[in-house]
């Protein structure tokens, strides 16, 4: 079963990757995610394959990519998820992404909260960025990239973002700030990964989460704080 999913997985990612490179100019670096039970290689018969597309935004390239999607996934007989619009997730510029990745969507007290599920939110510019945090740069997934570089530091920057905008809220609730609590906090505490920040409770995205919050915590300095303390 592990084999098998492995190679659905590969052959969605090359697929995609095919795609982008049919569709988007070459001239802006192309780079392809497959995220969700796919990019975990966790997926089900009644998966759908999740993709993100970074490159030149034009509503043509959307419009060919999300076809393209449609597509691979009824010859292979993978369900279609539009609870989020495709136009909403398919395809990103680098320029959009990387200002996704600064967390700045998450703002006002507390700072991480569920997914309303409502239309109009699913829609909205703040789940689309939201999704591009939550859903792709911040969990495991596979990517191809003609820049791996920037699509590294942009996940590092999503990462780190994600690890300090649950120490504010935590601190905020008085709460003692170490990487357990954080993990913990990322992880939902019972919530749905659906209507929370989407990490699914296996342990291999567990390990994940616990690398980058130790990784975020160490690199800022952050130790634990007493309750009802102050910062030095």
């Amino acid at each position: 079963m592990r084999n098998a999913n492995h190679r659905a997985c590969t052959e969605a990612l090359d697929a995609m990757r095919c795609a982008a490179l049919e569709v988007l100019p070459a001239h802006c670096p192309r780079a392809v995610v497959i995220y969700g039970s796919f990019g975990r290689m966790r997926q089900k018969a009644s998966s759908d394959v999740d993709v993100l597309v970074i490159g030149e935004y034009s509503t043509r390239a959307l419009r060919r990519l999300t076809d393209a999607i449609i597509a691979y996934s009824r010859e292979r007989g993978l369900a279609l998820d539009e609870e989020v619009p495709y136009a909403n997730k398919v395809l990103v510029d680098w320029e959009e992404l990387e200002s996704a990745g600064s967390c700045s969507v998450f703002s006002g007290s507390p700072r991480l909260v569920p997914v309303r599920r409502h239309p109009d939110f699913l829609a909205s510019k703040y789940m689309r960025a939201r999704l591009f945090v939550t859903g792709v740069l911040a969990q495991r997934t596979l990517a191809w990239s003609e820049d791996v570089t920037r699509l590294e530091a942009v996940r590092a920057r999503a990462q780190a973002g994600l690890v300090l905008a649950a120490v504010d809220d935590l601190r905020a609730l008085e709460v003692e700030v170490d990487e357990d609590a954080v993990v913990e906090y990322l992880m939902g505490q019972g919530v749905s990964s659906d209507d929370w920040l989407g990490f699914e409770p296996d342990p291999a995205t567990l390990r994940h989460v616990q690398a980058f919050v130790e990784r975020t915590l160490r690199a800022n300095l952050l130790t634990s704080t007493p309750r009802g303390g102050t910062d030095e």
